[in-house]
């Protein structure tokens, strides 16, 4: 008798997590830091690439040190270890976002791209200037690039009514709640039609991750995305 056997062929592509993880992202308004969000996002999209038979590597910025590669290995090794680095990195205090991470991560990931890689950018992208889009541009024509964007409900809408002292430790100061929304929203709105006016230029997809919604909830839609599938 006829038989017929199915093969599900590893494809073994690369797919790198670009981290951009800073003591600013010891920041949450809602349910979780941003910082722990974007822990759980990289997770899960860890696991899922190498569920489907790619390679994971990543490469972790703080804006301090040198960034941190690890190569893209299959299955579980490439998962755990790129996991480890980005707990122990976690910030565990508040402090000034790191301006030159996101920039340091894209130079150091820029030689290691293959052909056809798939890169994952896990960013609040307070730290996006004319030499962070330049590397972008350059490393976009030969990989697909996701962007996903680490977000705040009280980063977009400002501190409502009210006095509260805000800063850094050992630089508080006291804001007006109502007298900041407008410069605050200003501000945001800067940031916003920027990062939007990259994406729309490079033909980038962008995934916004908020800190009030679950990672579960707010991934699906990428992950149903073709280069998934690919």
């Amino acid at each position: 008798k006829p038989h017929t056997k199915v093969f599900r062929e590893d494809r073994e592509r690369p797919v790198w997590l670009l981290i951009d993880l800073h003591a600013g992202l010891y920041f949450g308004s809602r349910r979780q830091l941003k910082s722990a969000l974007l822990l759980r996002a990289a997770a899960l999209l860890g696991w899922v690439a190498v569920g489907g038979g790619d390679r994971l590597g990543a490469v972790i910025a703080n804006g301090r040190d040198l960034p941190r590669i690890f190569p893209p290995r299959a299955r579980q090794a490439g998962v755990l270890a790129a996991l480890d680095a980005l707990v122990d990195a976690q910030p565990r205090t508040p402090g000034a976002p790191a301006a030159a991470g996101l920039n340091n991560a894209l130079a150091t990931l820029r030689p290691l791209l293959q052909p056809g890689s798939l890169v994952l950018v896990l960013s609040d992208f307070g730290g996006l200037d004319a030499s962070a889009e330049a590397a972008l541009s350059a490393t976009t024509l030969h990989s697909d690039y996701r962007l996903l964007w680490i977000t705040d409900p009280l980063e977009r809408t400002g501190l409502p009514e009210g006095a509260y002292r805000v800063g850094l430790p050992g630089r508080l100061w006291w804001l007006d709640g109502a007298r900041s929304r407008a410069p605050w929203q200003a501000a945001w709105a800067a940031r916003e039609r920027r990062l939007d006016e990259l994406v729309r230029r490079l033909n980038l997809p962008l995934h916004r991750l908020d800190t009030a919604e679950a990672v579960t909830d707010s991934l699906p839609t990428l992950l149903r995305e073709p280069a998934w599938a690919a």
